[in-house]
């Protein structure tokens, strides 16, 4: 059976190392996907050719589809490619398992079946932790630039677009100039904001995206709203900052315990010792 498993892995892999060689390959056949990132560019096409075997609920997609938003591969990525993905690595991690360790085949071939069926959906939460951070760090800055545009007589859309294309390349970017896509597309606004909010899933997103609704809803003033929103985010980045600075001597207990004090125990500790040693034989002399 072993055999078998690693038979079929490693033609699974003679398969995908031929279909990267191909030129067709590295074309882009489907102009409305974005570049894959390194992790999964190499066996993207093979999970592409594989997506017909998997079978998954419509619930299972909506979530699926609302991760790969939020780690910003929505449009890289569909949820049948995301499983075979995970499916192609964990077949391609136990089969390394098995050849690693074959007098422990079957048990490693588990271990690495599971890292392999496991790390992708790893990768994908560390993915949407680090874009979620960097929209909050250039977040308040983009509500100074609105308000100000807001304040010189530009609408808010027009306002948004001129922001956006002079933010610096990023997350933040990509997330604004997809909303002004779909507000261009005939979306309202009350939609495409709601659309924003859900993709980037953050607690102030969510707070900009309902003070604007409820400006708009009311006849508020938006850039009122906005210079109100921009100075609530600079003090939860400053909050967020100093709970981070009062969380560090805490964190930093640990190493010292575990490394740095045995050091210098050892260190004050073996002279001593040497000199008991010392007394100890020149006694017995």
């Amino acid at each position: 059976m072993s055999e078998w498993v690693i038979g079929f892995t490693l033609t699974l892999l003679v398969v995908a190392g031929a279909d990267l060689l191909r030129p067709s390959h590295w074309r882009i056949t489907e102009r409305w996907r974005d570049p894959a990132p390194w992790l999964i560019r190499w066996l993207l096409p093979l999970a592409r050719k594989a997506q017909w075997m998997v079978r998954i609920s419509p619930r299972r997609t909506s979530n699926i589809i609302a991760a790969l938003n939020r780690a910003g591969l929505g449009y890289t990525l569909l949820p049948r490619e995301y499983i075979a993905l995970r499916i192609i690595m964990g077949l391609l991690a136990g089969a390394l398992g098995f050849l690693i360790h074959p007098d422990k085949a079957w048990l490693a071939g588990c271990i690495g079946t599971g890292l392999g069926w496991s790390y992708p959906a790893i990768w994908l939460t560390d993915q949407t932790r680090q874009r979620q951070k960097l929209i909050e760090r250039k977040f308040p800055s983009l509500l100074d630039l609105l308000s100000l545009s807001v304040r010189a007589g530009l609408s808010f859309n027009a306002a948004l677009t001129q922001c956006t294309q002079r933010m610096e390349p990023g997350p933040l970017q990509i997330e604004c100039q997809r909303l002004i896509r779909e507000l261009r597309t005939g979306t309202s606004r009350e939609l495409a904001l709601e659309h924003l909010a859900e993709r980037v899933d953050l607690a102030a997103m969510n707070n900009f995206v309902a003070a604007v609704l409820q400006a708009e809803a009311t006849g508020g003033s938006i850039s009122h709203i906005l210079d109100d929103q921009a100075v609530q985010r600079r003090r939860e980045r400053f909050m967020r900052a100093e709970k981070a600075a009062n969380e560090a001597p805490v964190r930093m207990l640990l190493p010292l315990v575990a490394l740095l004090f045995p050091i210098t125990f050892l260190i004050i500790g073996f002279p001593i010792a040497m000199q008991f040693m010392d007394s100890g034989i020149g006694a017995s002399l």
